[in-house]
């Protein structure tokens, strides 16, 4: 015959009182069945009060007990968890702080990885730029303030033109303008136009596999800044001024803040973007038009600092 205790129904459901939550000194004297042992009941550690566990009671047994009992409610023991969950809080908040920023640097890692800059660039800041000149100062404020004002660019569409001479700095401070981008989580793609037409042209051997054309396309067309690194270096062809025709009108329409750096102006870029079998320059005016109008143009013309550095 079975114990009494086993079906004896605490005096809460003999009333209205919904009570799922039971002290252990309650599960004693009403003889509730506890699925674990229960555990034994602690003294405050100020004023010796008995300090019980709680259960919780549900289908007709207690199935968990709390993991730390009763908190007194003395002055002394008040006080005491006031600091002790302060302390708790300040220890969760600096946990989840740590764990955001392991996060936001694994993320800043895998847009710097997959923005296509060579790790040359990756010490190019906008610290380290050579301003002995007051235009070299007016170059490294432009770039400065359209990284800072990068939210802006995202509503008006506005790039940068930077034209110049070899050894001047525009690649420098394109590229301290993606890394203060991508430190901030945007999406950049930076290539030279050599690299950009060599990632395409690789999907046409991958039998499947990997991105394809327009995959790649779309990234370009998309992501938050795009920077073309050296424009109308290579020998260009009508597919290849096609393709960069496509994704900087793509650009152009959805108001995409975009980049290049280039050794010519408006007339040299069109000259060099102008198939040479063709001798059609259609696109590539269309191409520079679209540059010009919606981006700044900062010419760079001076000194290359690589042969100063050689002393020649």
């Amino acid at each position: 015959m079975p114990e009494e205790t086993s079906n004896r129904q605490p005096d809460s459901e003999q009333t209205s009182d919904k009570r799922t939550e039971y002290t252990t000194k309650e599960c004693e004297e009403l003889g509730l069945v506890s699925n674990f042992p229960a555990p034994e009941p602690v003294q405050c550690q100020f004023c010796g009060k008995t300090l019980y566990y709680t259960g919780i009671y549900l289908w007709g047994t207690i199935i968990c007990w709390s993991p730390s009992p009763q908190r007194c409610e003395c002055t002394e023991a008040v006080e005491w968890w006031k600091a002790e969950d302060a302390r708790r809080e300040k220890e969760k908040a600096e946990k989840k702080a740590e764990e955001a920023r392991k996060r936001r640097l694994e993320r800043q890692e895998r847009l710097v990885k997959s923005s296509g800059m060579g790790k040359r660039f990756l010490q190019r800041t906008f610290d380290n730029f050579i301003t002995e000149t007051d235009e070299q100062r007016r170059a490294l404020a432009i770039a400065k303030r359209f990284a800072d004002t990068f939210p802006e660019r995202l509503e008006d569409g506005r790039g940068l033109y930077i034209e110049g001479t070899n050894g001047t700095g525009k690649t420098h401070l394109a590229a301290a303008i993606s890394l203060h981008l991508m430190q901030n989580l945007r999406r950049v793609i930076f290539r030279t136009y050599g690299d950009l037409l060599d990632e395409v042209k690789r999907t046409y051997d991958r039998d499947g596999n990997g991105a394809t054309e327009y995959e790649l396309s779309q990234e370009y067309r998309n992501c938050d800044l795009l920077i073309i690194d050296d424009l109308g270096k290579e020998q260009c062809t009508d597919w290849s001024v096609s393709f960069l025709y496509g994704v900087i009108n793509d650009r152009y329409e959805s108001m995409m803040p975009t980049i290049v750096t280039t050794n010519y102006d408006s007339d040299g870029l069109i000259k060099a973007l102008t198939p040479t079998a063709t001798g059609d320059s259609q696109k590539a005016k269309a191409i520079v038009s679209r540059l010009y109008e919606t981006s700044v143009v900062l010419t760079m013309a001076w000194d290359d600092y690589r042969n100063r550095k050689a002393g020649k």
